[in-house]
């Protein structure tokens, strides 16, 4: 179960990083950066978009609203009403988060090995 998990893990950090490197080529193609820093702006875009979205969604309330509702916040006032989330609602709303946030931080810390701004030899 584990390895399994570990697998999915890697294909899911496998793909962020793919398209992080594909934005970051773009990036150096459109204002003629250097491949390695483009690149590094890619892995740091896309980490920090993933970190603001893991962020985001961590803090959503404990309710739902019902059937086909608007926004939760408004739902009194809006003609809706709310429940309480169930349990499968709160291990997505705690897992969720933490592999945006995971994998953000490691797209990161992938723009900083690649960046040659931390280099020694400048």
């Amino acid at each position: 179960m584990l390895l399994g998990a570990l697998r999915r893990f890697a294909a899911v950090v496998g793909v962020c990083a793919g398209s992080a490197a594909a934005l970051g080529l773009l990036v150096a193609l459109g204002t003629r950066e250097d491949v390695r820093r483009g690149l590094a702006i890619g892995f740091y875009a896309l980490g920090a978009l993933l970190l603001g979205l893991g962020v985001l969604l961590s803090v959503r309330p404990p309710v739902r609203s019902k059937g086909d509702g608007g926004f939760v916040g408004l739902g009194r006032w809006m003609g809706g009403s709310v429940r309480w989330a169930t349990a499968s609602e709160h291990r997505e709303a705690m897992n969720l988060p933490a592999l945006l946030i995971s994998v953000g931080v490691i797209l990161i810390v992938l723009g900083v090995a690649v960046d040659d701004r931390h280099s020694s030899n400048h």
